[in-house]
């Protein structure tokens, strides 16, 4: 039954378990018919008439199919671990089958059930031992952790809580549990969590990230030099910088991490990427754990996927009442080609699909043309044409049955080339309106960069309708942020008249303790700053003739739009922000 490499294939194991099962049937049928046939038998019979002991037979059975068990599961793992299957599998195998025919031969059922059970459990304590000694300490099974484990696992699966009972090492300490995900398997995951927090390194390795999850960190960033190991942490868009660890506890931390991740520990210098999951205060969080060697050592990044916060409103993103009114009308135009616009990571994806819920969508049709491989959310009554970019493809070889199925407003996340703008511009004038995203520092920048692609001025000069532009500022903790009063001379510069503003707001300059609610950084979440560059004659000229920054953000001004900057003073005025925290965004 073994094959070439001594392996012995699953198949061959529920061929024998169903042999077994008929050999032993059939021998029941003679046995009821005349038990006396054989008098070896007598140690399973009962009473007069010579019946078969149903308990014998299926105790006897039960001993049976838990060898089929962990026989499959040795022969398995013995492959997997490279161990020598051309040996092992014949002294798990052998034993156990010729104790099953002496149980049925000896005549004294008390003598040769604990004969089945011996040959049955010797070989696999065997075969644990000589496994256990193999392989390193984090892979060892039937150890005290990986028992602990296991029980949780499976018994979790049908509501059962042994946490009580038998309290896990890996939940004390940091309240934060790490487990491996994005393995093969279940399986895969299982064995790569169990082998991780066997290792004592974890600790504080769960003490970083709990540390990263108190302070509302999106990612972690641990740089390895000679020395020590830098610490900073990503909080609202902003890297703060930590007390560093020593090398001694940062090195055996990242080999867990890597381990609980499927990455090779020993591997500092190439690119790898590895993915798990931790549970904190009730919330799990999904992280992703990259590293690349540098020329100092090692950098290695942690990043957190950050709660979906489900927004629908322009108020709940932090646009102005005015700029909503304007931004409904546009998105309301028969034709026309309105931009959103905003730096990467500033909340763009969001801001257009809060822009796009509020438009009619019942008693207009909608498209939008997305590439595969890049999907955004489903929007309601929104239906979504998708390219594929990978084969070359483009918005630009799918919006000819875009436009023959006649919709009202298309909406294009992503200009690539400039055949899909020129065409864009060929259709604008057919009471079609057009949505699309630009990554950019302003309005203004936007329209440059869609013009970059090639589109010729004068055609493109026609086509935009407005460029609603935004920023990211973080806004202050309403639990621990002071006033003070500005000077003259900073209302001044920042065009506010006198009298107008009583107080400015500011994290606290020095405080007596740290503010649980934002962990002592003074701000707590983000809004967005707006800016609505709406397209008129000045603009248009400017894009036509000589296109620009300068010229085009003077010409915006002409057009009525006011700056980021005058946008994000309100927010100032008002104690959202600070106006530090809006130079800073500003000067990005």
């Amino acid at each position: 039954m073994l094959g070439d490499d001594g392996k012995l294939p699953t198949t061959n194991y529920k061929l024998l378990a169903a042999a077994t099962a008929i050999v032993l049937l059939g021998a029941g049928n003679v046995f009821a018919q005349d038990a006396r046939a054989w008098p070896a038998m007598e140690n399973l019979r009962r009473g007069p008439g010579y019946y078969l002991s149903l308990g014998k037979i299926l105790a006897c059975w039960f001993v049976f199919f838990a060898w089929i068990f962990s026989t499959d599961q040795i022969n398995r793992d013995c492959q997997e671990m490279k161990l020598n299957c051309a040996r092992l599998n014949p002294i798990v195998f052998g034993p156990f089958m010729a104790a099953f025919v002496l149980v049925w031969l000896i005549p004294y059922f008390w003598l040769g059930f604990p004969l089945l059970v011996v040959a049955y459990v010797g070989p696999l304590v065997g075969y644990v031992l000589h496994r256990n000694a193999q392989v390193p300490d984090n892979e060892r099974v039937f150890t005290k952790e990986h028992l602990r484990y296991w029980f949780s696992v499976h018994l979790g699966k049908i509501g059962v809580k042994v946490a009580a009972e038998a309290p896990d090492p890996h939940t004390k300490g940091p309240p934060v549990s790490v487990r491996a995900r994005g393995g093969a398997d279940e399986r895969e995951d299982q064995s790569r969590t169990i082998a991780a927090r066997q290792l004592p390194a974890l600790r504080t390795a769960r003490a970083v990230i709990a540390d990263g999850l108190f302070c509302r960190a999106s990612a972690i960033m641990l740089d390895y030099t000679q020395q020590a190991v830098a610490v900073r942490y990503l909080v609202d868009g902003v890297w703060h910088t930590l007390e560093a660890i020593d090398r001694d506890s940062g090195d055996p931390a990242l080999e867990a991490l890597k381990v609980l991740c499927g990455l090779n520990p020993q591997d500092r210098q190439g690119w790898q990427e590895g993915f798990f999951a931790a549970d904190y205060r009730q919330d799990e969080y999904a992280g992703t754990l990259t590293s690349q060697g540098t020329k100092t050592g090692e950098r290695v990044l942690i990043q957190f996927e950050e709660k979906a916060i489900r927004m629908t409103t322009l108020d709940e993103i932090g646009m102005r009442e005015k700029i909503q009114e304007r931004l409904k009308e546009l998105l309301n135009l028969k034709s026309g080609f309105v931009l959103f616009s905003a730096m990467p990571a500033a909340g763009l994806r969001t801001t257009v699909n809060v822009a796009l819920h509020q438009t009619d969508r019942l008693t207009r049709e909608f498209m939008a043309v997305e590439e595969q491989d890049n999907r955004f959310e489903e929007i309601e009554n929104i239906s979504v044409t998708t390219y594929n970019a990978a084969e070359g493809q483009s918005p630009a070889d799918i919006l000819p049955k875009v436009f023959r199925m006649e919709p009202n407003v298309v909406v294009i996340r992503d200009l690539v080339n400039a055949e899909t703008v020129n065409m864009l511009c060929k259709q604008v004038k057919e009471n079609l309106l057009f949505i699309s995203t630009q990554r950019a520092k302003d309005g203004a920048e936007a329209l440059l960069r869609v013009m970059a692609l090639g589109v010729p001025p004068g055609n493109f000069a026609k086509l935009p309708s407005a460029v609603i532009g935004q920023r990211l500022v973080r806004k202050l903790c309403e639990k621990c942020k002071e006033a003070y009063a500005p000077t003259a001379q900073v209302l001044q510069q920042l065009g506010i008249p006198e009298g107008r503003v009583q107080a400015f707001y500011r994290p606290p300059q020095q405080p007596e303790e740290m503010c649980e609610h934002c962990s002592g950084i003074g701000y707590v979440g983000r809004t967005a700053v707006f800016e609505l560059l709406t397209v008129g004659d000045n603009v248009r000229n400017v894009l036509a003739t000589s296109p620009k920054l300068d010229p085009l953000r003077r010409a915006a001004r002409k057009d009525g739009m006011r700056s980021l900057q005058e946008e994000g003073v309100l927010l100032v005025a008002k104690g959202v922000t600070s106006l530090p925290e809006l130079m800073r965004v500003l000067k990005q």
